[in-house]
Formats: structure tokens, C-alpha cells, sequence
């Protein structure tokens, strides 16, 4: 009677906690799993390099799947093993091939996610490399660019490289040099800002995408940047405009606009984390049938600005998971 009376109570629970999700949420997110699965190659790649691999790879992780449990606990090893010999042993580099610092920040997540989840000790050592790689990446502006050399920055490049740091943090690893390299991100991102809730480019200035649903991709990776930097939200100058902006500006985003996935990826997660818990449920609201809407017959999500179905499908998949908060990394 008790095993039943507990099993009654957590089915209570779970319709609760999905209570709001629009009509066919979970169909779609099962047969989004099943098109990644079949996009693995044999060598445990999804996609195109490590970065979508990994990308693939949290999506399993979004759902409940981890390298050692779930139903997809195979696939999800596979690509975890694939990244872990993508990496250049020499230098921690995880955006070789096809790739670049996007692919090393996104891998980097990945392994801290997978450690936190799976702990062993290869995943460690690689996760160790990759973060020094990035504090080593770091330029004196306090951002990153495309390649791991400490030349230039982009909010775009940077906003990857704090999260993966974040992270690592979370499951013990990258130390002081990580808090001190996250602080420098937070300065530079806000040298950035344009005082309408937007950000540049570069802290240079100038260039397309500060305005309207343009501008959405770098508000949300700005916001990202200082949510996942641990900035103190209420009345913070730079990240309340971010938020007021993407109010703003979403809806008109989603009808399809420039780097769809990728300003709906930091976008969800800026709205899932702000202190308005009515953002959530608005943005929810407009996404979730928005993506839904995207899928194609097969399961998968086309790419639209990136490499391909794998990587819209990862990153269709990851945010329809939010919800469920099994990545580490989104929970709140």
C-alpha cells in the first residue's frame, strides 16, 4: 500500500510539473530522440565534430539519458567517447576539425555536464585540459574569439566559453583561475552593451544585429553571459534592459529570425532563469508551438543557420527539455 500510495503521489507530481506543456510536447521530444539517434555515425559522431556531438549529446542528457543509464544511455556514451578523442592531447583543444571555440565551449559544457552526472576519471583529466585551454584563450578585453589564442573577442564566442566554465566550476573544477577569467567576461560584456538592452558585436561596436528580433541572439547571450557568471539579477544595469529587450523582440524572433537556434537556445535559458517567473510562461507560450511547428516528419529539426538536422535538432531539443531540468546547467 505504501509503494503504491508513493508511486500515486509521484505520478501527481509529474502531471503537475507538466501540467502547461502544449499538445504533443512529449511525442515530439521521443521522436526528436529517436531522428538523433539515427543521425550517429559509427564512430559516435552526430554531426559534424565534437561541438555538435556534444550539442547532440546534451540533448540525450536533457532527457534524462546519461552515459550509464536511460534509454539512450548508449548513444549518449558513444558521443561522450568520440569527444573525449577528438581533443588535441597536447593542448586540451576540443574545437579541431570541424569546429572552432563555438565547438570547444559547447564540448567543454558537455564533459562538465557528463562528469556531474557520470563522474570517471578520463572525463576529469579532458574537462581539466579543456577549461585551462580556455583560461589560456582569453584575451585582455576578457573575451574569446574564434581560435584558442588570446587575440581578439566577441560576445557571441564568449558567451560559450562562460558557460562551459560555469559548469566545470559546478562540478569542482577550474578553481580561482575560473572565477577570476568569469569576472573579466562579465566586464567585458558589459563594455558591449548598448543602453537599449542589446549588445554589439565586439566592444568596438558597430555592426548588424542590435535591434528588433535581430538583436535577439546577442541580447540572450548577453543575459546568458551574466546569469551564468552568477551576477546578481534584480536591478542589475546591463541584464534587466537584456531582459526588457528580449520581451520585447522574441515573438518576432521565432516567426524565423537571423541564428534562429542559436538565440533560442540562450534565449529559453535567460527566460527560464529571470526573476520574473511570468517570462518563462509568456516565452513558453510562443516557443514551445513555435518549435514544435518545425519538426519535420522524420523527427529531426532542420539546421537552419548551423551544420545540418543534428545540430537543429540538438538544439531543438534541448530547449523543449528545459522544463524537465536534468541538465545541471539549466536547473534553477
Amino acid at each position: 500500500m505504501r509503494l503504491l500510495a508513493r508511486c500515486s503521489a509521484l505520478a501527481a507530481l509529474l502531471a503537475a510539473v507538466h501540467a502547461g506543456e502544449p499538445a504533443g510536447w512529449q511525442q515530439a521530444i521521443d521522436r526528436g530522440l529517436a531522428a538523433l539517434a539515427r543521425l550517429q555515425q559509427p564512430d559516435g559522431a552526430i554531426g559534424e565534430g565534437p561541438g555538435i556531438t556534444a550539442l547532440a549529446g546534451m540533448a540525450f542528457l536533457a532527457g534524462g539519458h546519461t552515459p550509464t543509464r536511460g534509454q539512450y544511455a548508449e548513444q549518449c556514451r558513444r558521443a561522450l567517447r568520440y569527444v573525449l578523442q577528438s581533443q588535441d592531447r597536447a593542448r586540451g583543444y576540443l574545437g579541431g576539425g570541424y569546429g572552432n571555440m563555438y565547438a570547444h565551449g559547447f564540448a567543454t559544457l558537455f564533459l562538465a555536464e557528463c562528469y556531474g552526472m557520470a563522474p570517471a576519471e578520463p572525463i576529469r583529466a579532458a574537462l581539466e585540459a579543456a577549461v585551462d585551454l580556455i583560461h589560456r584563450s582569453q584575451n585582455q578585453e576578457g573575451g574569446w574569439r574564434y581560435q584558442p589564442l588570446p587575440i581578439d573577442a566577441d560576445v557571441s564566442v564568449t558567451i560559450c566559453q562562460v558557460m562551459a566554465l560555469r559548469a566545470a566550476w559546478n562540478v569542482g573544477i577550474g578553481g580561482q583561475a575560473s572565477v577570476e577569467a568569469t569576472a573579466r567576461a562579465i566586464a567585458y560584456v558589459r563594455r558591449c552593451a548598448t543602453g537599449t538592452g542589446s549588445f554589439t558585436y565586439t566592444a568596438a561596436g558597430g555592426g548588424w544585429g542590435t535591434e528588433g528580433p535581430e538583436g535577439v541572439p546577442r541580447a540572450a547571450a548577453g543575459a546568458m553571459t551574466l546569469i551564468g557568471a552568477g551576477v546578481p539579477i534584480a536591478g542589475d544595469p546591463h541584464l534587466g534592459p537584456a531582459l526588457r529587450f528580449l520581451r520585447r523582440h522574441l515573438a518576432g524572433h521565432l516567426q524565423g529570425g537571423h541564428y534562429f537556434w542559436y538565440g533560442q537556445y540562450y534565449a529559453a535559458q535567460a527566460m527560464f532563469h529571470s526573476p520574473d517567473r511570468e517570462d518563462w510562461e509568456r516565452y513558453w507560450a510562443l516557443a514551445a508551438p513555435a518549435i514544435l511547428a518545425r519538426q519535420q516528419p522524420d523527427g529531426s529539426w532542420p539546421g537552419l543557420e548551423g551544420p545540418g538536422p543534428a545540430y537543429g535538432t540538438a538544439m531543438a531539443l534541448i530547449i523543449l527539455q528545459i522544463p524537465l531540468q536534468y541538465l545541471p546547467i539549466v536547473q534553477r
